[in-house]
């Protein structure tokens, strides 16, 4: 479902992400678990390229676990690079239920998939803890 990216470091966790998948979403809530308990809160960068439709809907897997896991991660910024219609309806549907959803960040931001670098430069300095 996801690979780690090398831009992992500390409270930033940098990762691409494919199909979702029930077992994938319990591998990927548990580094952002122990991410939290180490840090406090996190920042993520997700590259989501090539989405179809069938990419988007098998991130249905995450709404149980989101549900489940999400009290225990803290994600304070978010950074979405991706370069099709179906990766941002789901990180706009994302950001609209943000104030009830458990995973939810405080900061969200999109990005076009050739647009990577400012994407790391905002999740990395201008997303930093104040």
């Amino acid at each position: 479902m996801f690979e780690i990216l090398d831009a992992t470091e500390d409270d930033l966790i940098a990762v691409r992400v494919g199909n979702g998948t029930a077992d994938g979403y319990e591998e990927f809530y548990s580094l952002l678990i122990e991410r939290t308990k180490q840090h406090g809160s996190i920042r993520v960068y997700e590259e989501v390229p090539d989405w179809t439709a069938t990419t988007y809907l098998t991130h249905l897997h995450g709404i149980l676990p989101d549900l489940r896991y999400g009290p225990e991660f803290d994600i304070r910024s978010y950074a979405c690079v991706g370069d099709s219609f179906w990766a941002k309806l789901l990180f706009h549907q994302w950001r609209a239920i943000r104030p009830v959803w458990p995973v939810a960040p405080d900061q969200m931001r999109y990005f076009q998939l050739d647009n990577r670098d400012s994407a790391l430069q905002w999740i990395r300095n201008g997303s930093a803890r104040p």
